[in-house]
């Protein structure tokens, strides 16, 4: 329950951003503002927000999060009513003629009004965030801001008083609201990146409001070799304590940092001066931390290679080991088969431990699973074969004599058993279909 409450108080966790452009304000509203289509309170909103505006704008949307119509409707001053939240560009003869600005409108006896205009921070809009921050009793308005260079800034404002209050701004890669510090209050929770022009370098920070000033109420330095951060993963460190998994790269290879909170001061242990302990979570790009069991605790992924498999083969097959932090170490928990290309992942039984490898056969792209024999040319008894391929191959498959494991999209999984099972390595159907998992 601990690891729901604490999901469900993320807003969107660096999801992949979808680019929405608007569109030119005519004389028709539905011709404005569809597809998406519209409601009749947009509409009113809409209608004000021109008579403030004029009708050549070009309304902007959130390309990511949890917000991302044209207008966001919100009670942002905490007065039990309704205020709009708009984002826009002036256009002229079609073409964008100023810069990004947001708008707010109140709802009032006689309909919606516009309040406030202000300039934006940036060309576009990345995401907003809306939550109360600490114990301020107020509503803090966090709008990411993307700007030509791909850089992001976030600026916190407070509504109050028909004002839009500017309360806190930063350099951000990912942010997201939650309660890290488990005090039963919301923060904002800030991966701030490398800057070279000021000389920075990447920290995650903790942003509280206590009524009067949003402030930073802890911060901890990550890897100042990462050129991004990637991936974010929210679970807990142990039983107990809410952590955020942070996946960085450098020069092609990831690594990871495990933030969290310890008396509302933030540590990142896997990070520290003196400790190695960062250098045994790289591996190539594209194997990403994840709760890969699903019982709350993330895995942080790293590679070795299968029997008869070295740096210098022709062709590599992995095994992905799934770690946990245990003690200040990182500890291994599973060993696997995963294809992050084929979005799936095979749990290896532990009786196959250094005994079993695997080979790609050419003509049908199975992965065949062996027996080992001292070399990969003599480890010729199968074990097993896995196979993902289109729906419309699916039928051949099954004639063939697989067996379907799961079907996703317009991809089917399956498996097949060797005709004779007396060899202890062979799998049984049941733990073949539970050690299968579909990766998000």
């Amino acid at each position: 329950m601990k690891l729901k409450n604490l999901i469900y108080r993320l807003s969107a966790l660096c999801a992949a951003s979808l680019t929405l452009t608007g569109c030119v304000l005519g004389n028709s509203v539905e011709a404005l503002l569809s597809p998406p289509e519209i409601s009749e309170e947009q509409r009113e909103i809409y209608s004000a927000l021109v008579r403030h505006t004029g009708e050549n704008i070009t309304l902007q949307y959130p390309k990511a999060g949890s917000y991302r119509s044209a207008f966001i409707v919100d009670d942002l001053d905490k007065d039990g009513g309704k205020e709009a939240l708009a984002f826009y560009i002036s256009t002229s003869d079609g073409k964008t003629s100023g810069s990004l600005r947001l708008n707010l409108l109140d709802k009032t006896d006689n309909g919606w009004k516009s309040v406030c205009d202000a300039a934006g921070s940036g060309a576009g809009v990345e995401r907003v965030l809306i939550s109360e921050l600490g114990d301020s009793g107020r509503t803090s308005i966090i709008i990411g801001y993307t700007n030509v260079s791909g850089d992001k800034n976030f600026h916190s404002y407070v509504y109050s008083g028909n004002t839009l209050n500017d309360t806190f701004y930063g350099e951000y890669s990912s942010m997201f609201i939650a309660d890290l510090n488990s005090d039963g209050l919301n923060e904002l929770s800030v991966i701030h990146p490398n800057n070279a022009y000021t000389n920075s370098d990447a920290y995650f920070s903790l942003v509280t409001d206590d009524g009067s000033t949003v402030y930073e109420s802890s911060t901890v330095p990550m890897n100042d070799k990462n050129s991004d951060f990637v991936n974010i993963a929210v679970g807990y460190v142990g039983a107990e304590t809410p952590a955020v998994f942070v996946d960085g790269i450098s020069g092609g290879y990831l690594s990871t940092e495990i933030i969290y909170c310890i008396s509302n001061t933030l540590r990142n242990p896997l990070y520290l001066s003196d400790s190695q302990i960062i250098k045994d979570t790289v591996r190539i790009n594209g194997y990403l931390s994840t709760d890969i069991d699903l019982d709350g605790i993330v895995e942080i992924p790293t590679l070795s290679y299968f029997p008869g498999y070295n740096q210098d083969s022709g062709e590599q097959h992995f095994i992905t080991n799934w770690n946990v932090m245990d003690s200040f170490s990182i500890t291994k928990k599973y060993s696997s088969y995963y294809s992050p290309a084929d979005g799936f992942c095979f749990i290896l039984p532990k009786r196959w431990d250094g005994v079993v490898t695997v080979k790609t056969d050419y003509e049908n792209g199975d992965l065949v699973f062996c027996k080992y024999a001292a070399d990969l040319m003599g480890s010729t008894e199968e074990l097993m074969r896995l196979a993902s391929v289109e729906n419309r191959f699916a039928d051949e498959r099954s004639e063939d004599g697989y067996k379907l494991l799961k079907t996703r999209n317009n991809t089917s999984y399956f498996y097949k058993l060797p005709s004779d099972s007396s060899e202890p390595l062979v799998l049984t159907e049941s733990e073949i279909t539970n050690n299968f998992y579909l990766m998000t």
